[in-house]
């Protein structure tokens, strides 16, 4: 199984703040770096799978994901399907064993420069078991940058509403936050990851639980 393509390049390790917050500095194709934040009630997801995420045992699972505006385009105006063309990619979180299918924008809303999406897809686990899964999408530009951050809540879509799946997505995506921006002479290319070159072996798949 390859690693998830989410355009992230971290600068250092992801941390958990005192607070709970979950925090990652990420290299932005502007010459910028982004400290970025959100809150989520499930656990910071360690190993070599995994970037900027927060999962528990169940597959509940909030994540990271960065894509570059198209030209001339603004986030407002985006069409939705640019969304679930990144996010629900073969190269993307859900796409290991098959590119999602049945996919569906439930709801589309933007204010305070902030856009939110509802979504559902059935996605395909290890044993190639069809899974239908709700997802809510957050996605806001830093500023200065021509970046989208996108944070993705989701779980299955038995555990969004009998679970509390859904109000623990949400409030995950909802509280994505920009901290700061600083100029950098890091590339948002592999390299400049402080992961890069390090082996990768058992030690750094200990979480991997395969998304489901």
């Amino acid at each position: 199984k390859m690693k998830p393509e989410l355009g992230i390049i971290l600068v250092s390790p992801v941390i958990t703040q005192p607070n709970g917050a979950i925090s990652a500095e990420v290299v932005l194709s502007d010459g910028l770096v982004a400290t970025t934040a959100f809150n989520c009630k499930w656990p910071l997801a360690e190993g070599g799978y995994s970037d900027v995420e927060a999962k528990n045992r169940d597959g509940d699972a909030a994540f990271l994901q960065i894509s570059t505006l198209p030209e001339g385009q603004s986030l407002t105006g985006l069409p939705k399907k640019w969304f679930t063309q990144a996010i629900l990619s073969l190269d993307g979180r859900y796409g290991a064993y098959g590119a999602p299918t049945d996919v569906k924008v439930l709801s589309d809303s933007a204010e305070n420069g902030r856009r939110m999406l509802d979504i559902s897809f059935t996605a395909l686990s290890p044993g190639s078991a069809a899974i239908e899964r709700r997802a809510v999408v957050s996605a806001m530009q830093p500023p200065g940058s021509k970046d989208v951050l996108m944070l993705i809540g989701s779980t299955s879509a038995s555990r969004w509403k009998k679970a509390g799946g859904e109000a623990s997505a949400r409030q995950a995506a909802e509280s994505l936050r920009v901290v700061s921006t600083r100029p950098t002479n890091l590339k948002q290319v592999a390299q400049a990851d402080y992961r890069f070159g390090r082996t990768s072996g058992p030690e750094g798949m200990k979480s991997r639980n395969d998304g489901f």
